[in-house]
């Protein structure tokens, strides 16, 4: 055999084995063993109501922290605060429909889905806030979420939003009669609109992102929200009363598109869940940890700051809509409204 021939053979070894080693490394799905397909990375978008500096936001935050620790940066969650990807009532569709992923609402608001949720936002049903946890971390808890994973989402966690509070412009609430008249945003619940009629003042639903112009303008004499958020979206600057009525203690729902949730791998869906668990109790103690504190804030602020002695006749004056909401709901809110008073005491 020729010199040349023998090179000519060489070479197409040397080609053959070259080829061979490449396919062997190749393929960048695989893992350094050959035999398993790399995570592949999910990005997914949370959408708040509120400002970086409220614990909602801050609590969805350590949500996204934890989760990209847990899964080693194969699961991101990108937190946009302030409506930045649109109101709730958008944010909430979207979840619906598979285009936003992750998102903040009230209870009262999923009403809009799932009437009877809206008993969970009358003024008053609650005894105290530790009766409030129990009904959302027990069965009801539970029950919601089932509820809402027919309607499309699937609820993450809880968290607390403290209890909300009146501010106007036109002088301290101390009565049930100081009300009267007054024109109050309210979130755009039936609930919340209903609860406030029967407080005898004049509820006026609008997105909350329109509300600090609205009190600017005086469209509206007043708001009424938890400390946290009168506090993050300044509302001091156009408001001068606050009175601190506790008529609604208040819990907002994190929750995911369930078009989303099914596409999470098995072990996705576990560190979301297993992280969310730790962001509920972590945003919950900031959130207690703040109500005093905001108190003295908004003191300082300039505004005037009084507390109702005795919420007993503003409770009575709320418990007709449980009539109400019954008559209209049947089985389903009185059903509800006894389990919801099955753990009052507990």
């Amino acid at each position: 055999m020729s010199k040349l021939s023998i090179r000519i053979i060489a070479l197409g070894v040397a080609v053959f084995m070259m080829s061979m080693l490449l396919v062997g490394c190749g393929g960048g799905n695989k893992n350094a063993g050959g035999d398993k397909a790399a995570p592949q990375k999910v990005v997914l978008k949370l959408g708040t109501e509120t400002a970086t500096s409220h614990p909602e936001t801050k609590g969805s935050q350590k949500l996204a922290d934890l989760v990209k620790e847990k899964s080693k940066g194969t699961l991101e969650i990108q937190v946009f605060d302030s409506a930045k990807i649109g109101s709730m009532k958008e944010r909430t569709e979207g979840m619906r429909l598979g285009t936003v992923d992750i998102s903040t609402s009230s209870v009262g608001f999923l009403a809009s889905y799932i009437p009877v949720l809206g008993v969970f936002d009358l003024p008053y049903i609650y005894k105290d806030k530790a009766h409030e946890f129990r009904v959302f971390d027990g069965d009801i808890g539970k029950e919601i979420d089932k509820k809402m994973q027919e309607k499309g989402f699937r609820v993450v966690c809880y968290f607390d939003m403290g209890s909300r509070q009146i501010t106007n412009n036109q002088k301290p609430i101390n009565t049930v009669a100081d009300l009267k008249g007054m024109k109050i945003r309210v979130p755009q619940t039936e609930a919340s609109i209903e609860g406030f009629k029967a407080l005898g003042a004049a509820p006026t639903p609008m997105a909350f992102s329109e509300v600090y112009m609205a009190l600017q303008q005086k469209v509206v004499d007043g708001q009424e929200n938890p400390l946290s958020v009168i506090v993050s979206a300044k509302f001091n600057e156009v408001q001068k009363y606050l009175s601190l009525t506790n008529h609604q203690l208040f819990i907002q729902v994190l929750s995911i598109s369930e078009k989303t949730w099914k596409k999470l791998s098995p072990e996705h869906q576990k560190i979301l869940m297993e992280a969310a668990k730790e962001a509920q109790a972590y945003e919950r103690e900031i959130a207690a940890k703040e109500e005093t504190e905001l108190i003295k804030t908004l003191k300082d602020k300039g505004m005037t700051i009084n507390e109702v002695k005795d919420v007993t006749p503003f409770a009575e004056a709320a418990k007709p809509l449980r009539d109400i909401y019954i008559k209209k709901l049947g089985k389903d809110a009185q059903d509800m409204f006894g389990k919801i008073d099955s753990v009052r005491n507990k």
